[in-house]
């Protein structure tokens, strides 16, 4: 459990997770499962055993959320490291608001979930500006 994938190839990721690739940040490659909830796979580039990646990696999460909420997703998010189905390090950002599909249940208990092909392009699209200020390293 908790393999650190050392390349973080877009096709690779997208294959390994069954996800969109949406950007590639210093510390993290960043993913979207293709349902209708706002939902984010953040893919460590390091394991989560010093501090300061620890810090740095969950600061940086917090702040692509802040950046999802200012551009209207949420109010709620969940945020969760549980890799019980694919053993690949990997953290769930999941937005939520009430009414949503399967509110105020957890969605792990209800997939399928609805799919939309058009909710990974609009978390990209409405992350652009944030990642065009990050440098890539891949």
């Amino acid at each position: 459990m908790d393999i650190i994938l050392s390349n973080h190839s877009p096709a690779l990721l997208e294959q390994t997770f069954n996800s969109v690739y949406l950007y590639d940040h210093p510390l993290f490659s960043l993913m979207a499962e293709r349902t209708e909830l706002p939902w984010l796979l953040v893919i460590p580039k390091q394991p989560l055993t010093t501090r300061g990646y620890i810090e740095g990696l969950y600061g940086e999460i917090y702040s692509v959320i802040n950046a999802l909420q200012d551009a209207g997703f949420g109010p709620h998010f969940n945020i969760a490291k549980i890799g019980n189905k694919n053993p690949n390090q990997h953290i769930h950002v999941i937005f939520r608001e009430p009414g949503d599909e399967v509110w105020p249940d957890a969605v792990w208990c209800h997939e399928p979930l609805l799919t939309s092909d058009d909710m990974p392009m609009r978390l990209k699209a409405a992350l652009r500006d944030f990642f065009e200020d990050k440098p890539a390293l891949t």
